[in-house]
């Protein structure tokens, strides 16, 4: 792990742009094994839990929209793709070959198929990203022995505003 994402979570941590994070003590970049002896985790460490859990709370709660979505618009490309493969096949009843049909399947293909699968692909992203940064942060946790409860509650939303409740207990 890096020693960074201890840092994180501590109060000493000061950023700098020319060298990244520093330790306010020290004025150096972090050097300890394991775990600081130093570390003061208090007021960054709540607000990194809460803003981290929700984060993540907030990607599982679109879980199934998403595969709502990729279902629909997985259905209607593979429609509009045989809707084309069989206008194709009727014209050829009559011996005539149309750029229609091939017009009609390159749509489904390329225009309604990445409706289905952009929007999984992002999901799948942010969920492994969300997940990645709640692990840091567990694991970081874990080498100081703390734990936490936390109930997260989603209120109504108020244009693309949404309320959320945070109930966290930090156990030391």
């Amino acid at each position: 792990m890096e020693l960074t994402k201890h840092c994180q979570l501590c109060d000493h941590q000061k950023v700098d742009f020319k060298t990244g994070s520093i330790c306010g003590l020290t004025n150096r970049k972090p050097e300890f094994l394991n775990k600081c002896v130093n570390a003061k985790l208090e007021s960054k460490l709540q607000s990194k839990i809460e803003t981290t859990n929700i984060e993540y709370q907030r990607v599982l709660q679109s879980k199934w929209l998403v595969y709502t979505n990729f279902i629909v618009f997985l259905l209607i490309s593979i429609a509009v793709i045989l809707a084309g493969y069989f206008l194709a096949q009727y014209l050829l009843k009559f011996r005539v070959i149309g750029a229609a049909p091939f017009i009609i399947s390159l749509v489904g293909l390329l225009f309604v198929l990445p409706l289905a699968t952009g929007p999984l692909n992002t999901y799948r992203n942010d969920l492994k990203l969300a997940k990645a940064r709640k692990d840091d942060i567990d694991s970081a946790l874990n080498f100081y022995g703390i734990k936490y409860d936390i109930d997260i509650s989603f209120g109504k939303k108020y244009h693309g505003t949404q309320d959320v409740y945070v109930d966290l207990k930090v156990k030391k």
